[in-house]
């Protein structure tokens, strides 16, 4: 059993998942089974460092994981994972996946709509956690306080979605790795309809409950066709913000994407901010 020295730290909704895939291909990189251990922060926190390292019982050059809740520091539950990454792993090497902010924005509205029961959703839109989470140079600044600017790769979800050989050759060179001879390796994406079908809560719901129990069919396989499931549930499709709203957006993210663009020297051309 080993530590990981690789983390992908988010941000959610800008490729993680097939990320994470594209990393796992290497020879040299060993990527966790479950992709999101929230071993720092989330669901695992408190477990035994035995717990985690089981996760990694390979003692490849590069170890890793990848949860997107590390770059939460808005957010009650995920408070204070930079701090608990260095006492670990100082010397660790950290990703943090960054994508259009509005764009990301809009694709987080429709996972919570699709994931989050109401509870969830009140506390998410007391703490701005759709806003907040596209805050990335505000993510990093506490990163910045523990790990040298050096450990650190910002990599532009457009980037891997549009030249993903390349992007990640300089993946694996930032791991002192040599990148994949296979130009085709990447040629797939993971997760890109995760967010296809009955919303949570309505799975919760009793009368949904006794009606999957009593219909002749599977009620989930059949509301989670795209075509049926995007006409039920039209929040599962992301909105169309108004010209007033883009600008409202633009006028919220662009002191911090300014400030991520002087850190990383990257332009973000594609952005609308």
């Amino acid at each position: 059993m080993y530590l990981p020295n690789l983390l992908v730290i988010g941000a959610m909704k800008c490729g993680t998942s097939s990320l994470h895939d594209y990393l796992s291909l290497h020879p040299d990189i060993f990527m966790s089974e479950e992709k999101e251990l929230n071993w720092f922060a989330g669901s695992n926190y408190g477990k035994s460092v035995e717990w985690y390292m089981r996760n990694f019982p390979v003692n490849s050059p590069i170890r890793g994981e990848s949860s997107q809740n590390y770059s939460k520091r808005h957010a009650p539950r995920f408070i204070g994972a930079p701090g608990r990454i260095w006492s670990l792993i100082p010397d660790v090497k950290i990703i943090y996946l960054v994508r259009d902010p509005i764009d990301r924005l809009l694709s987080h509205e429709v996972e919570n709509y699709h994931g989050e029961l109401p509870a969830g959703k009140e506390q998410a839109e007391r703490i701005e956690n759709h806003v907040l989470t596209g805050l990335y140079f505000y993510q990093l600044e506490l990163y910045l306080e523990y790990f040298s600017q050096e450990q650190i790769l910002v990599v532009d979800s457009y980037d891997l979605l549009n030249r993903r050989y390349e992007t990640m050759g300089e993946i694996h060179r930032f791991l002192g790795l040599a990148p994949l001879e296979d130009m085709g390796a990447y040629d797939f994406v993971t997760n890109d309809n995760a967010s296809n079908g009955v919303p949570v809560r309505w799975q919760a719901s009793l009368p949904y409950r006794v009606a999957r129990r009593v219909l002749p069919f599977d009620l989930n396989a059949a509301l989670s066709n795209r075509s049926i499931s995007r006409r039920l549930f039209p929040r599962l499709t992301k909105r169309t913000l108004s010209p007033a709203e883009v600008e409202r957006y633009k006028e919220r993210f662009s002191p911090d994407v300014e400030r991520l663009r002087a850190l990383t020297g990257k332009a973000f051309a594609s952005w609308q901010v």
